[in-house]
């Protein structure tokens, strides 16, 4: 099994995002902790999916909705309502330099979140979140 604090959270996050666009497949090695793109299959290498628009979305979401009730959370809301949500938002950050620079921290710790949620349900890490034996009283 692998350790969180060996692996590139990063890297992973950028393979689960890549839109595809090279025909490049990304696969995390169980065994090293790297991410390799392979043309074969091979039991030390799991597939990296790619993170589904409406996670990405509900991202956006959830950022907007912390936002204090300004005019970025007004645009950014609007922004989502409206045709291609994701361009909308991306262009209407542009306009406020402030909230897009939160926008990139956000977004990487829920990236890092997703990254995590999936190593543990491929079983590559132990869950950080689950009680160590240490932590566990008899009753």
């Amino acid at each position: 099994m692998l350790k969180l604090e060996d692996l590139n959270l990063d890297m992973i996050a950028s393979a689960m995002q890549d839109d595809g666009s090279m025909g490049l497949s990304f696969y995390l090695d169980l065994k090293s902790g790297e991410v390799v793109t392979a043309e074969f299959e091979d039991d030390h290498l799991a597939a990296i999916g790619r993170v589904e628009s409406h996670e990405s979305y509900r991202q956006m979401e959830e950022f907007t909705a912390a936002l204090p009730e300004e005019e970025a959370r007004i645009e950014l809301e609007q922004a989502l309502i409206r045709r291609k949500p994701f361009v909308q938002f991306k262009r209407t950050l542009g306009a406020f330099p402030a909230e897009r620079e939160a926008w990139l921290t956000f977004k990487e710790e829920a990236m890092r979140a997703v990254v995590v949620r999936w190593l543990v349900g491929i079983e590559a890490i132990e869950d950080p979140e689950a009680p160590t034996t240490d932590e566990i009283t008899p009753a």
